[in-house]
């Protein structure tokens, strides 16, 4: 009897000593995966989803868009086709259906939201939609906004706000990334000398998400173009130590489990040229990933590990493109010519591809879920993913 009662009591001391662990186990949130279903590619982006609806939390088809006057145009035309059964199959799931607005005109948008009429007219009008397609929330994805149109995008944002909560409905920001000014700028001016168009501290306090699109780097860190990209060839989608600058910037602002962080699922194919101490990039085109491997096996090439964490290769072609737009062109300084524009023949063109598969995405996983954020969000779901990419999300 003696044994049986010091048995129970270590087993209680046990349990006891455990209860804190349990605490904190059902206390702890859960990290959220979510990603965007473009128009262009709805039913294969919805079908492969459809294989793996148990992994995500939030679903945003892409996209509304809006008119000059504030009008909201249905790209999507989400009342058609498969778009009304699948969408309900979803909601069984307990999946929230968040689609976005996306707007990318600078002028517009700041000549409608800086008229206060107009403004107001166009926060109803979303709360409308909401209301009437019963979605869980609504995706805000205004880009290319003027600095000027901060004061106006944000009173847009609290006018939103004030009519989504008390409908229980989440307003979800998405936004451009924001790194470090001496990262992106030679000048020795202070962070406080450059206007942004958004407003962090608005955004914190009004969006119930902020969606941070960490992707389409480039050639704009010019400290990761000198110590990544002098003597070799570096364009990433996104690397993820720029990624790390952009997160360390937001989280002064903006409390991380509000933040979802942007990861790309795609790539870009560039063509690269050397000139006297330059590099020049030109972006010709966006790759799925199914697309970058079929170009990689088309060109014998292939596709190796790079220092951003993503997959790249190179191949040579006899055609150089022109009348690429400037905003597609890139120059940086390079104190040596790569090696791969260095044995170019005449005549020769170089293209380079870097992209994102299913080992680039697990890095911002783990970084995002190191940093204490809310969860990832990607762009894009399109039915050409790494085959892997499933397997990373966990």
């Amino acid at each position: 009897m003696k044994k049986i009662s010091k048995f129970i009591i270590l087993a209680a001391v046990a349990f006891f000593a455990f209860l804190p662990a349990l605490s904190l186990a059902a206390t702890k949130k859960p990290f959220y995966y979510a990603g965007w279903i473009p128009f262009w590619k709805q039913q294969t982006g919805a079908h492969e989803i459809s294989l793996n609806l148990e992994k995500l939390k939030e679903l945003s088809p892409f996209s509304y868009e809006v008119k000059s006057n504030g009008t909201l145009v249905d790209k999507l035309k989400i009342n058609e086709g498969f778009w009304p059964g699948w969408l309900s199959a979803v909601r069984d799931m307990n999946i929230k259906i968040i689609p976005t607005i996306a707007w990318f005109d600078g002028d517009g948008i700041d000549a409608l939201l800086s008229n206060k009429k107009k403004r107001i007219a166009h926060e109803n009008a979303i709360t409308k939609l909401v209301k009437d397609q019963k979605y869980d929330g609504i995706d805000i994805d205004y880009e290319a906004k003027l600095a000027e149109t901060n004061p106006y995008f944000s009173l847009f944002i609290e006018g939103l706000a004030i009519r989504l909560h008390p409908l229980k409905k989440i307003l979800s920001c998405t936004i451009e990334p924001r790194m470090p000014v001496s990262s992106r700028y030679s000048q020795t001016n202070t962070p406080e000398d450059y206007l942004y168009a958004n407003d962090y501290k608005i955004l914190n306090k009004f969006c119930d998400e902020v969606r941070i699109m960490a992707y389409d780097q480039g050639l704009i860190d010019i400290k990761l173009d000198v110590e990544k990209g002098d003597g070799k060839l570096y364009a990433p989608v996104a690397d993820v130590d720029w990624v790390k600058k952009i997160l360390d910037e937001a989280v002064k602002t903006i409390n991380p489990k509000k933040i979802m962080l942007g990861v790309p699922t795609y790539g870009y194919e560039y063509q690269v040229k050397w000139d006297n101490g330059v590099l020049i990039y030109e972006r010709l085109r966006s790759h799925t990933f199914v697309q970058a491997i079929e170009r990689a096996s088309s060109t014998g090439r292939t596709p190796l590990r790079n220092s951003a964490g993503e997959l790249s290769f190179t191949y040579t072609t006899s055609t150089w493109v022109g009348g690429v737009s400037p905003s597609l062109n890139f120059i940086v300084a390079s104190n040596q010519q790569p090696a791969e524009l260095a044995s170019l023949g005449n005549g020769s063109v170089l293209r380079y591809v870097s992209f994102s598969d299913a080992d680039a995405i697990k890095q911002k996983i783990d970084l995002a879920k190191k940093m204490g954020l809310r969860g990832v969000v990607f762009f894009k779901f399109d039915g050409e993913q790494d085959p892997l990419f499933w397997r990373v999300i966990k």
